[in-house]
């Protein structure tokens, strides 16, 4: 019996020890940080904490020692413990806010479909009286007082959602955003090169400007220096109205601003954007497999569209660079109403930057203000230009219904050049005038009839003018020198979704067109007229397919022009085909069928001053038909982890163009030719992405040759035969600083050198200059590094300030842009050939200032 006693002491004193023991033991576990503990709890329990890393660093508890204990009462025991809160989102998903935002109403951003928190998403009441945006984990705050509110959320890419105060409470409410790009429209599969470059599924690049990163030689986000960027996207002589798709001339480009034609491109005679960015929001660029409402441009699409949206709260900036004052204003006008406005002013009649004064020295010196070929003359001229330039662009937004949009757009474009010369022997003045100006309007009215049929209805008009007026200092000779353009026209699309995955896309347009020419001599009297006027029905129809894994993206449809004066129907087929193949890969098959009515000529290198020396014209079915263009392409992406790299085989040939808009400086300046010209090349590009650091890198070979079947030689390399060009660059951003340096390069372009030993000709007392085979000589490699920067900082709650700094052509590199050969006179009146040489911006610093409020 004592042994039996002895051991059921034994035991009890065992069970006892172990009870308070294990107590013991609990009260003494160390403790830990929160985030190790947050981290096995997700291991535990097979659940997400969200939350800012910052706010729960250097916080420990003791954790809970029990591994039954259900979560409800975990989470009870971390309110009690912790200066935070814990709401539970969903099943999985749980957020941790601090405890002192108790006396404001929270919400949190989330994507409806990954579940993952949305950051930078943009929260405005209704009455103005408060503004926010979403934290890095979604998170957003707004003071108590506040009660029964109304409020908008927005965010790029998703469709905004209103909703209340009162859906809100202390613990953070999710508020979920569905992506506003359906399943059948072109989903965005990479960003490229910076923040604001995307590439879409139907091979279309989308740059916008609203939320842009940093490109080398860039203070503004001026859209057409950004494309410019893109691979296949050129200027052979550095200007923006001269851009370069794929081997095209610039006029083959169709440029729309709202959907409006634009007749004019570039401030500065081409070396700035006309395009305000301020007002340009977004820009759609197609190389090829053009969507089917897109016409009269062959060779590539900029589809440039402002703000679409209404302006909840008042929002304004100002600010310069050294070329140009700009500012901008949208402006709520009620709930249902807003306006935007955009404004910007050249400043050298305040004062001429050396940014100016490079960009005049550039753009004026092979033209009637340097007078390079008349300087055999010794008489003295002293020269005066007074230049300047302004754009102002208005868009007013009424939201007649929740269905019903109503929008206004309004932009004029000016460029004005006073060129006066003064014989210092006489002081007799003569001034000489140039002036371009546009002028475009534009009503459009979209409906959302439910949520599968949608429709929308544009009335525009658009007007650009080319002005000149030259008179001679040695005789009262003047010439007056008109390219006058009026289009106006009729725009209707419709969306039909037939199903989750097929939609129909249909519409119809109208223009009407009139171009008039002018060329006006008193000495010897001279006057010739032209104009001409076209119209033009559209109707097109598409479908595009998207699959239910969104791996298989397919367009196709056919667009029919008919030109009433030519009483023909011209058809245009259209495709494109993006296919997932996993693990990154993708294929993209590419075609289109595109025609053109409005092509610019080039008739005299003295047209126009010499600055804008070409003019629209309108084709007539006989000299200067409707240019065509096919073109195929097929490539392959990769996009995974950080890394795109896309290469490109593309294929392209223009019909029926005319000689005379084709700018050649040789032998076949005067003649009268139609032909064809054919492009063929690849395109390879690479882009490495980090968080802070993007570095990028792109390639391009094509071989662009001409095809004149009346000319002798019938083929030989086109104009624009840039076989080679390639592009590396990088940017880094650091908090609010950012930098980014960039290296172009491409082979140089052909020109026409005179006969070697038997450079000029004498026929009938003229003489003329006797070319070698056109285009058998080259310029020099181009080569160019550009630099820039930007600061962005907070001077206060409602105050942000920008500032930019770029360097263009850092290395002051001398790149010879064109080489033409004219006829001057020696001292003794023997005619001799002169090489005139057009040199490239030199070194160029620029910097821009703004204010946002």
């Amino acid at each position: 019996m004592p042994k039996i006693a002895s051991s059921y002491q034994i035991l009890v004193f065992l069970l006892v020890f172990c009870v308070f023991g294990t107590k013991t033991t609990a009260q003494e576990t160390e403790k830990t940080s929160l985030v190790a503990y947050l981290e096995t709890l997700e291991k535990q329990y097979n659940i997400r904490f969200s939350y800012v890393g910052k706010e729960v660093e250097g916080i420990t508890l003791k954790p809970i020692s029990q591994q039954d204990t259900p979560i409800e009462n975990v989470l009870s025991y971390l309110r009690e413990n912790t200066p935070f809160l814990y709401n539970r989102i969903n099943e999985r998903y749980i957020t941790i806010t601090f405890k002192e935002n108790e006396d404001h109403l929270c919400g949190r951003i989330i994507d409806f479909e990954s579940q993952l928190p949305l950051e930078g998403a943009t929260i405005i009441s209704e009455n103005n009286t408060f503004k926010t945006v979403s934290n890095a984990e979604g998170f957003f705050y707004v003071p108590k007082p506040n009660k029964k509110t109304n409020f908008t959320v927005t965010y790029v890419g998703y469709a905004p959602i209103k909703k209340s105060t009162l859906d809100l409470a202390a613990d953070c409410a999710a508020l979920l955003l569905v992506p506003s790009v359906s399943e059948l429209e072109p989903v965005m599969v990479q960003n490229i090169f910076t923040k604001g470059i995307d590439k879409n599924l139907d091979g279309s690049i989308l740059l916008s400007t609203q939320h842009f990163g940093l490109l080398p030689g860039q203070v503004e986000n001026d859209v057409l220096q950004i494309a410019q960027a893109l691979p296949g996207v050129e200027s052979v002589d550095e200007t923006i109205s001269n851009i370069n798709i794929r081997g095209g001339t610039h006029d083959e480009n169709l440029m729309l601003w709202d959907d409006i034609k634009m007749y004019q491109s570039g401030h500065f005679f081409g070396l700035i954007s006309a395009f305000n960015p301020d007002l340009t929001k977004k820009v759609t660029l197609y190389k090829n497999g053009t969507n089917i409402r897109y016409g009269d441009g062959v060779s590539g699409v900029l589809d440039m569209r402002s703000k679409n949206t209404l302006s909840a709260k008042t929002e304004a900036g100002v600010g310069f660079n050294l070329i140009n004052g700009n500012g901008f204003l949208e402006l709520p006008i009620s709930t249902k109403t807003s306006i935007q406005l955009a404004a910007r002013k050249s400043i050298n009649h305040l004062w001429e930057s050396p940014v100016y004064k490079n960009y005049t020295k550039r753009i004026f010196q092979d033209s009637e203000i340097t007078n390079v070929e008349n300087s055999q003359n010794n008489i003295a001229i002293n020269t005066e230009e007074d230049f300047s330039f302004y754009d102002v662009g208005t868009k007013l937004l009424w939201e007649v219904s929740e269905k019903d949009m109503l929008h206004i757009n309004f932009l004029t474009i000016d460029n004005s050049l006073d060129f006066t010369e003064t014989l210092e022997t006489t002081s007799l003045s003569k001034t000489s005038k140039l002036e371009q100006r546009s002028l475009l309007g534009g009503i459009s009215w979209d409906r959302s009839w439910n949520d599968k049929f949608e429709t929308s209805a544009l009335v525009y008009g658009t007007y650009y003018l080319l002005d000149a007026i030259n008179k001679d200092i040695f005789t009262t000779q003047e010439q007056k020198q008109q390219n006058e353009v009026l289009e106006t026209g009729v725009k209707l699309d419709a969306a039909l979704k037939l199903s989750e995955k097929l939609k129909l896309q249909t519409g119809y347009q109208f223009s009407e067109i009139g171009i008039a020419n002018t060329q006006d001599v008193n000495l010897p009297r001279f006057r010739d007229y032209e104009k001409d006027v076209l119209r033009t029905h559209v109707v097109f129809a598409g479908l595009n397919y998207l699959s239910g894994n969104q791996k298989t993206y397919l367009s196709a449809g056919l667009r029919g022009n008919y030109f009433v004066k030519f009483e023909g129907f011209r058809f245009e087929p259209r495709m494109n085909f993006h296919q997932k193949l996993g693990n990154g890969f993708a294929v993209e098959v590419l075609g289109e069928f595109k025609s053109q009515s409005t092509t610019q000529r080039i008739d005299f290198e003295s047209d126009f001053l010499g600055l804008e020396k070409r003019r629209w014209v309108l084709a007539d079915g006989q000299q200067t038909p409707v240019i065509q263009s096919k073109q195929a392409s097929a490539g392959v992406v990769y996009n995974k982890r950080g890394l795109f790299i896309n290469t490109e085989v593309f294929y392209k040939i223009v019909e029926d163009i005319n000689i005379a808009n084709q700018g050649f400086q040789n032998q076949f300046q005067f003649s009268k030719a139609l032909g064809e010209y054919t492009v063929k090349g690849a395109e390879f590009v690479v882009n490495q992405k980090t968080k802070s650091l993007s570095l990028w890198a792109s390639y391009i070979y094509s071989k662009n040759d001409y095809e004149f079947k009346s000319l002798m030689p019938s083929s030989f390399p086109n104009n624009l035969d840039i076989q080679h060009a390639a592009n590396v660059a990088g940017s880094y951003s650091w908090h609010a600083f950012k930098l980014a340096l960039g290296v172009n390069w491409h082979s140089g372009r052909p020109y026409t050198v005179p006969l070697k030993n038997a450079e000029t000709s004498v026929e009938g007392g003229v003489t003329t200059i006797q070319y070698d085979l056109p285009n058998n000589e080259r310029l020099p490699d181009y080569f160019r590094t550009d630099f820039s920067a930007e600061y962005l900082w907070k001077l206060s709650s409602s105050i942000d300030a920008k500032l930019n700094f770029a360097l263009l052509n850092l290395l002051n590199t001398q790149n010879v842009l064109n080489v033409r050969y004219t006829l001057i006179a020696d001292e003794n009146n023997q005619a001799l050939v002169n090489k005139v040489e057009e040199i490239s911006l030199g070194i160029t610093p620029n910097f821009s200032f703004q204010l946002f409020f």
